[in-house]
C-alpha cells in the first residue's frame, strides 16, 4: 500500500485522507514487525518517497497545523525508523524490492541522533558504501538539470480552455517547491554524511546559478499572475510565495556550501560567478559581496553588471505596472503633503523615491516613515532603487499590480463556497439514504440559518474587481504576444490600403503550421510580396511563361497553301549572324531514347516537323500529355505480336 500524497496546495479535505493513509500504513507496519511478516521494503520504498520533510515548508507548515496531522507524521516516522534493522539484518540489498536510493534518502527525514544511530547499523552491514553516495548524487544532478523540463513549458502552450491547464498550473507550483525542497534535502544529506568521514560530490551545487536564472526566465512577472489565475480561488499570494521559497532556497544552498569547494567545484563556480546574472546580484544586494569576490578578482565587475541588470528591469517591471505614472508629483494634495512631511524628516530621499515607498505601503505615512528609518520592512525592489535616479513617467498599465489583500480575499470566498457546497451535497445524501428506526446521524434543527452580516462587502467588491482586471490584462498580454490575426487588416504601403489575400495558400499554410516568431520574421518578406494586391501590378515583375519564345533568333513566318515554301538569303543571313550568346534550337526529335530506338527498323512513324519557326511550346506540352498513351499503344502492339 502506498501513501496518499499531498500537494503543494493541499486543501484540508486532502490532508485528512493524507490522515487516514498515515495510520493505515503504521497499523500495517506495526503488524507485519509483529508477525515477522514480509513486505515491509515496498512500504518502506513508498513513504521515505512521499512523507513531507521539514525542508518543504510548504506541506510541512499544513501538516503543522493541526495536532493529529502532525501526531500522525511522528508515528509513521518512528515506524519507519523500527523496519531498518530488521531490513538490514535480512540482506538489505538482497530484497526483492530494492531501491538503491532510498536508505539514503532516509537521513533527509531523521534528526541527527536517529540518522547517525541507524548509519552506524548500515556501516556494519556494508549497505552503503562510497560508490553508493556517488551514484546517488551523480543521480540526484540528472534529476536537479531536468527538473525545470516540466511546469511552464506544458503550461504555456496549454490551450486557455482545456481542462489541463488547471493541471499544468498545478505543476508548475509543485516545481518550484520541489527545487527549493531538493537542494535542501540535499544539503542536509551532504553535510550528515560529509560528519561521519565519507567522501561526497559536491558538483550538483554547481548548477545553481544557472538553475536560478531559469527561474527567473520561466516563472516571469506575468507568468505567475497566468498560473494564480488557472487556479481555484486564485492563490496569488501562494503563488509568489512558491517561487520565493524556490530562489532564497537554492541561494541560502549555495552561500552555505560555496566557501567549502575544492578543486574541480571550486572552479566550476568560479566560472559560474564571473558571468553576469540575476544570480549574481541577488547575492549581491543579500551582502555577500565578499564571499563571491574570495572565487575571483574578475567578479567585481560582474556584480555590478549584475545590479544594472536588476535595476533596469525593476524600473521596467514598475513602469509596466503603471507605478511611476506622477511619481513624485502627485495629483492630491494629501499625497503631497505626506511626501514633504516625510522628506523633511529624511531630506536625503528624493521625492521619487518616497513616493514609490507610500504607494507600496498603501499610503500609510507612520509605516513608511518607520520602514525608511528601520530599513528592515523594505523589500528588496525599493532598496535596489534607493540609489537610482527615478523620473516619472507615463505608465502603460499592461501588466496588473500586485494586490495580496484582493487575492486571499478572492481565496477566502473560493474556499467558503466549497465548503458550502460540500455541505450542501453532504446533506442531499443524507436525505436521500434510507433512514432506520435508529439512526446515528446528528439532529438537525429545522430553523432556518439566520441570515450572515455581511461586514466585508466593500472588499468583496474590491476583490472582484481586482480579479476582472487581472483577467484583462493577461488577455491583452496574450493578444499583443499573438500578434495581429485578423484576415481583414489594412496595412498602408506607399500610399494604399493594401489587404491581405483571404485565398492566400501560402499565407494560410503558414498560419496552420506552429511556426516560430523569429521564423516568422525572418520569411516575412517573401512571402508578403505575394501577399497582397494593388490595382496597378498586371502581373509586372513576374515571369510567368515557362515557354517563353523571348530569345528565339528567327522569325515565325505564315505561308499560303498551295505555295512553295522558299528559304530566302536574307533570312539564312540573319539566321547565321544571331547573338553569338544564343544558341540555336535543335531540330525535333521525334525519338528521345527509349529502348535502344526505333532508327534501324523503320525510322520515325510520321514525318518530323520542321525546324523553321519551331517554338518548342506547344507540341512539347502535347507529347507530355499523351506520353503515357504512346507507351500504352506500343504495349498492346506487343501483346497483338506485332514486334
Amino acid at each position: 500500500m502506498r501513501l496518499v500524497e499531498i500537494g503543494a496546495l493541499s486543501a484540508d479535505s486532502d490532508l485528512v485522507l493524507w490522515e487516514a493513509s498515515c495510520e493505515t500504513i503504521s497499523h500495517q507496519i506495526s503488524l507485519k514487525l509483529a508477525r515477522k511478516e514480509g513486505g515491509l521494503m515496498e512500504i518502506f520504498n513508498s513513504v521515505v518517497a512521499s512523507l513531507p520533510r521539514k525542508s518543504d515548508s510548504f506541506r510541512f507548515s499544513a501538516i503543522s497545523s493541526k495536532t493529529s496531522w502532525e501526531s500522525a507524521h511522528r508515528n509513521l516516522l518512528e515506524n519507519l525508523t523500527k523496519t531498518v534493522p530488521v531490513l538490514l539484518e535480512n540482506g538489505w540489498k538482497k530484497s526483492p524490492d530494492f531501491q538503491k536510493n532510498s536508505l539514503i534518502d532516509l537521513f533527509s527525514l531523521l534528526e541527527d541522533e536517529d540518522a547517525t544511530r541507524i548509519f552506524k547499523m548500515t556501516q556494519e552491514s556494508r549497505s552503503i558504501t562510497e560508490d553508493d553516495v556517488e551514484d546517488y548524487f551523480s543521480m540526484f544532478d540528472k534529476k536537479f538539470d531536468r527538473l525545470l523540463t516540466y511546469g511552464a513549458p506544458q503550461f504555456e502552450n496549454c490551450v486557455r480552455d482545456s481542462p489541463m491547464r488547471q493541471k499544468y498550473a498545478n505543476l508548475c507550483v509543485e516545481v518550484l517547491v520541489a527545487v527549493g525542497a531538493s537542494v535542501k534535502n540535499a544539503q542536509k544529506i551532504t553535510d550528515f554524511l560529509e560528519k561521519q568521514s565519507m567522501k561526497v560530490s559536491k558538483i550538483w551545487m554547481t548548477r545553481i546559478p544557472e538553475i536560478f536564472e531559469k527561474i527567473t526566465n520561466f516563472y516571469d512577472y506575468p507568468m505567475m499572475f497566468d498560473v494564480a489565475m488557472a487556479l481555484d480561488g486564485f492563490p496569488l499570494r501562494k503563488v509568489f510565495l512558491a517561487r520565493r521559497f524556490a530562489l532564497q532556497s537554492i541561494l541560502e544552498v549555495f552561500i552555505e556550501m560555496a566557501p567549502n569547494t575544492k578543486y574541480k567545484v571550486r572552479e566550476r563556480v568560479r566560472q559560474e560567478l564571473e558571468k553576469a546574472s540575476r544570480f549574481v546580484g541577488y547575492a549581491s544586494e543579500m551582502g555577500h559581496d565578499n564571499l563571491l569576490s574570495s572565487f575571483s578578482p574578475k567578479i567585481v565587475s560582474s556584480i555590478e553588471d549584475s545590479k544594472h541588470i536588476l535595476e533596469v528591469e525593476t524600473i521596467e517591471r514598475l513602469r509596466r505596472c503603471g507605478y511611476l505614472e506622477n511619481l513624485g508629483a502627485p495629483l492630491d494634495e494629501l499625497v503631497r503633503a505626506q511626501i514633504a512631511s516625510i522628506r523633511e524628516i529624511l531630506p536625503h530621499f528624493s521625492a521619487e523615491f518616497v513616493h514609490l515607498a507610500l504607494r507600496h505601503f498603501s499610503y500609510d505615512s507612520e509605516v513608511t516613515l518607520a520602514s525608511l528609518l528601520s530599513r528592515e520592512n523594505l523589500p528588496l525592489e525599493l532598496l535596489r532603487l534607493e540609489n537610482v535616479e527615478l523620473r516619472a513617467g507615463i505608465g502603460s498599465g499592461e501588466w496588473p499590480p500586485l494586490d495580496f489583500t484582493a487575492s486571499d480575499e478572492i481565496e477566502k470566498l473560493a474556499r467558503a463556497d466549497k465548503r458550502a457546497k460540500d455541505e450542501e451535497t453532504r446533506k442531499n445524501n443524507e436525505t436521500k439514504s434510507a433512514s432506520n428506526l435508529f439512526s446515528l446521524a446528528p439532529i438537525l434543527s429545522d430553523r432556518p440559518p439566520s441570515p450572515p452580516v455581511d461586514q466585508q462587502a466593500e472588499l468583496r467588491a474590491h476583490a472582484e474587481a481586482y480579479r476582472t482586471s487581472v483577467l484583462t490584462k493577461l488577455q491583452k498580454i496574450r493578444a499583443d504576444a499573438a500578434g495581429p490575426s485578423s484576415p481583414s487588416e489594412k496595412i498602408a504601403v506607399d500610399a494604399e490600403n493594401l489587404v491581405p489575400l483571404a485565398t492566400s495558400k501560402k499565407y494560410s499554410a503558414l498560419n496552420s503550421l506552429k511556426i516560430s516568431e523569429a521564423d516568422k520574421v525572418a520569411i516575412r518578406p517573401t512571402y508578403n510580396k505575394y501577399r497582397y494586391e494593388t490595382p496597378n501590378d498586371g502581373g509586372n515583375g513576374v515571369y510567368d511563361d515557362e515557354y517563353d519564345d523571348e530569345f528565339d533568333g528567327r522569325e515565325f513566318n505564315i505561308e499560303r497553301l498551295n505555295q512553295e515554301l522558299e528559304t530566302s538569303s536574307e533570312e539564312d543571313e540573319a539566321g547565321s549572324s544571331a547573338p553569338p550568346g544564343l544558341s540555336q534550337p535543335p531540330p525535333y526529335q521525334g525519338s528521345r531514347g527509349g529502348r535502344g530506338g526505333r532508327g534501324a527498323r523503320g525510322g520515325n512513324r510520321g514525318g518530323a516537323p520542321s525546324a523553321d519557326g519551331y517554338t518548342g511550346g506547344h507540341d512539347r506540352q502535347m507529347k507530355e500529355k499523351h506520353k503515357s498513351d504512346i507507351k500504352q499503344r506500343g504495349a498492346d502492339r506487343k501483346k497483338r505480336g506485332v514486334y
